[in-house]
């Protein structure tokens, strides 16, 4: 289901569950790095096509049932230390409140390793961790010592992720929530719409301040073309609506876009783009016959995010979707999309992952 909407798809001390995985069933193609790595964590390698490799992290709870769930975890996206301090303890903090397996995918995203690249990382990454951790019931991918194939439960899978690493999550939370996929998301401060121009929002929160100049820097640095911001893929948000304005092509100098005849990447996206509006209009998704069923889903956002509104709006027509095309009682479409303003930036903190692993456990084991 991932190119409905897109033109660009483009051993020591190891918990018993990683071992079967590590030892047994990762194939030629991935290995896993032990060195540096903390006694209970993993680190496998994934190849993505010709474009080098990611790595994935992964951590289990203390004791692992054959039945616990699969939480991926994607990063931010930023980062300077300054901007966005890395949460070190995420995946343990994750693991242990949900009880699950928690998964860091590492996707690259850089001026040198723009859109779609991080869509790519993460779509090969996913796809390792359904192979070899999440396998469908009926055909099991390795051989598991906790249970035989016939009497294996379903496992389930949940995503989070924040600022860029919630686009990310959104979109494959939007395009793989098919009955042996994801049926559970959590998004910080998601940037769900790349295509419009970011306006500036100046408040007393210094904090703020500097994470709304790391996003408007990370826009102009991340896309190679114009067009690839209007991918849905990379805004999802126009998964479920049409863009706001018309793909630009020309710059208001009367310029082509050429990033190599405008001396780079960076320099390239500081020009002024015309941007023309455009009337908006609903799009339907899941699309009519995909067998998709949009995830319960769970939007934190902060008072002075910069695309506060756009995430607000995101949560309204992922909702409406629900709604519309979903055969459940009131009260379940009610408790499927949950928006939830939080104080200060909104970022996540240590307190606010142990939040969201009780909620993706509990979430999990429920659908």
């Amino acid at each position: 289901m991932r190119a409905f909407c897109s033109k660009f798809h483009y051993g020591r001390n190891l918990p018993q569950r990683i071992l079967i995985f590590a030892k047994r069933n990762i194939p030629k193609r991935c290995f896993h790095t032990p060195s540096v790595v903390p006694p209970d964590e993993v680190r496998v390698n994934v190849k993505v096509g010709s474009s080098g490799s990611i790595a994935l992290r992964i951590r289990n709870p203390p004791k692992p049932t054959p039945n616990a769930p699969v939480i991926i975890h994607l990063p931010c996206g930023l980062h300077t230390e300054e901007q966005h301090r890395p949460i070190r303890n995420a995946l343990n903090t994750l693991a242990l409140s949900a009880h699950a397996t928690v998964v860091e995918i590492v996707y690259r995203l850089s001026p040198k390793q723009p859109y779609p690249r991080p869509i790519h990382d993460i779509i090969a990454g996913y796809d390792w961790i359904r192979k070899h951790l999440s396998p469908s019931p009926s055909k099991p991918q390795y051989s598991n010592s906790y249970a035989s194939p016939s009497t294996q439960p379903k496992q389930r899978l949940g995503i989070c992720g924040e600022l860029a690493g919630g686009s990310l999550a959104a979109m494959l939370a939007l395009t793989e929530c098919n009955p042996h996929g994801i049926t559970a998301a959590a998004l910080g401060n998601p940037i769900v719409d790349w295509s419009s121009p970011l306006e500036s929002c100046v408040s007393s929160n210094s904090d703020s301040d500097s994470l709304n100049r790391s996003i408007k820097n990370l826009q102009t640095s991340s896309f190679a073309k114009p067009e690839h911001r209007y991918d849905p893929f990379a805004s999802p948000l126009l998964f479920f609506r049409t863009p706001a304005y018309e793909l630009p092509t020309t710059s208001l100098y009367g310029t082509s876009f050429s990033p190599a005849a405008n001396g780079g990447l960076a320099k390239a996206n500081d020009l002024l783009w015309e941007l023309v509006p455009r009337r908006r209009s609903h799009r339907k998704h899941p699309p009519v016959g995909s067998g998709l069923v949009l995830p319960a889903t769970r939007i934190d956002v902060g008072p002075h995010f910069m695309m506060k509104d756009k995430v607000i709006e995101f949560a309204e027509l992922m909702q409406r979707s629900v709604d519309l095309y979903e055969e459940r009682s009131e009260a379940a479409r009610r408790e499927r999309v949950e928006l939830v303003e939080r104080k200060e930036e909104g970022l996540w903190g240590e307190k606010d992952f142990m939040e969201i692993g009780r909620w993706m456990g509990e979430v999990l084991r429920r659908e």
